[in-house]
């Protein structure tokens, strides 16, 4: 199976900030994507100007490479923090989507106990939702995840390290593979 990586944000537009792991999406992750197994990974360009123009020129990279998974790599961050859970969003049309959408979040809830919010999985139908673009323009079934609330203590301690986030996804790329 092959699959594609992407690191959620860039660069220079990081993302949200975890008070408990000191680091934004995008450093979180890029401590991540070296310890997984057999991923290819991406990044947008912190030089393309434009959130959709960013995104549709990584999935213009993606796309000519056949892959038969996407996953896009987030963690949520609320004011509230007591907001909590594990969600993974794709595309409402993409079968294949929904099937590992489920399996990611139910294999973060198996390994870690954080609740699965709304069932884990939300299919993204409006162009308006966030998340939407990366889930439309790859051509492979596309998952971006949510796995944890990093402006949530109680979700960032069951995840615990970039490390043990390397380990889940490499857990979930072993049962699909």
């Amino acid at each position: 199976m092959r699959i594609a990586v992407v690191i959620g944000h860039n660069e220079s537009k990081k993302g949200a900030l975890s008070k408990f792991f000191g680091l934004r999406e995008y450093d979180f992750y890029s401590k991540v994507v070296p310890l997984l197994n057999n991923v290819t990974v991406f990044k947008h360009s912190s030089y393309i100007s434009g959130y959709m123009t960013r995104i549709k020129n990584t999935a213009k990279k993606i796309n000519k490479s056949k892959f038969d998974l996407v996953i896009e790599l987030h963690f949520n961050s609320f004011f509230d923090s007591s907001a909590n859970g594990c969600e993974t969003l794709c595309y409402f049309k993409s079968i294949k989507g929904k099937k590992y959408a489920s399996l990611f979040s139910n294999t973060v809830h198996n390994l870690t106990g954080i609740k699965l919010r709304n069932g884990g999985v939300k299919s993204l139908a409006n162009k308006k939702d966030r998340g939407f673009a990366s889930v439309y323009y790859t051509t492979a079934p596309t998952i971006l995840i949510e796995p944890f609330f990093g402006s949530n203590t109680n979700d960032c301690k069951k995840i615990e390290s970039p490390e043990n986030m390397a380990c889940i996804i490499n857990e979930f790329i072993k049962t699909i593979s």
